[in-house]
């Protein structure tokens, strides 16, 4: 079934619900599908099933339903290098991407897109903050010890607000710069990272 309570329009999304779990369990409940049909190829693929043979589809129904009737959703964030094969991990709580060695994978949870769209915009913001400041200490300094010092002291600053040295802050941040701490672009966007904000079971 196609993913009406999808509002995003983006073609490949109307068939698919990747990300968009809590519109999967709402199609079913409204009457739209049966199940849901999970399978794992480059990330995981989600679809809504809904089957001709009403007897075996509605019998579906009522299991899928009674087994997601508690569920509560909210809204991540997943953030990564977009030509990577593993994917994009989950930001929790100190703006860390989760990783599998990881003892507590809890996610940093929003009530809402709009609420969780806001803050990758604070995120972005802060990294573009950091990106010119670095930019700026280093114009027309050539000697590169003290080229080197200023970077460093741009990752200790980083590291010192952020209270952690994985913050997505600083990926951004030096992912909007060239390997020689130059502007990549002059709106300072983002280059090889990129991010997706995505419904999630709580």
């Amino acid at each position: 079934m196609d993913n009406e309570l999808n509002t995003d329009c983006k073609s490949f999304l109307r068939f698919s619900y990747s990300g968009r779990i809590k519109d999967a369990v709402e199609m079913i409940r409204n009457g739209n599908g049966d199940c849901i049909s999970s399978m794992k190829f480059v990330g995981r693929i989600d679809n809504v099933l809904y089957f001709l043979d009403r007897q075996i589809g509605e019998e579906l129904r009522q299991k899928s339903l009674e087994g997601w009737k508690d569920t509560k959703f909210g809204w991540v964030i997943e953030c990564g290098n977009k030509n990577s094969f593993s994917g994009y991990s989950m930001l929790n709580k100190k703006n860390e991407r989760i990783t599998v060695f990881d003892k507590d994978r809890s996610p940093m949870v929003f009530d809402t897109k709009e609420s969780a769209d806001e803050y990758v915009e604070y995120l972005i913001e802060r990294s573009k903050y950091y990106a010119k400041r670095l930019v700026n200490n280093l114009c027309g300094i050539t000697d590169e010890k003290e080229r080197d010092k200023i970077i460093y002291n741009a990752i200790d600053e980083i590291e010192n607000d952020t209270k952690t040295k994985f913050s997505i802050i600083f990926d951004f941040t030096f992912d909007m710069l060239t390997s020689e701490c130059e502007l990549k672009s002059s709106e300072y966007s983002l280059d090889e990272m990129g991010y997706k904000v995505i419904q999630h079971i709580i």
